[in-house]
């Protein structure tokens, strides 16, 4: 994980991550398990949320003619989206919006 950062105006975790050493998939464990201050092997299945293999794959692809390409889904309550460009943004559950959880992460 490059970095895991908190912005207040959003109300969101945006990190960012070196898809040519980490896959998508190890990416979102690392960053959930940063945020809820959980050892990874603690946090449920990813694959049981979204097809890991499909997930893995969107390193792979290089920007389209209308730009990066987004994957939606929901893990441990969090809203994620994660992009082709290595960028993923991390949604708590409203009821933890104005409460998140003090992590290793920076503020915005």
């Amino acid at each position: 994980m490059e970095s895991l950062e908190y912005s207040r105006e959003l109300e969101a975790y945006r990190a960012q991550y070196d898809q040519d050493s980490t896959s998508a998939s190890i990416a979102v464990v690392a960053a959930m398990a940063d945020i809820l201050g959980a050892d990874p092997l603690e946090l449920d299945r990813l694959y049981d949320a979204v097809d890991t293999d499909a997930l893995d794959k969107l390193g792979q692809v290089q920007g389209t003619p209308n730009g990066a390409v987004d994957i939606s889904f929901t893990f441990e309550g969090y809203a994620i989206t994660l992009s082709s460009d290595g960028v993923m943004a991390i949604s708590p559950p409203a009821h933890e919006r104005t409460g998140v959880r003090e992590t290793g992460a920076t503020n915005e």
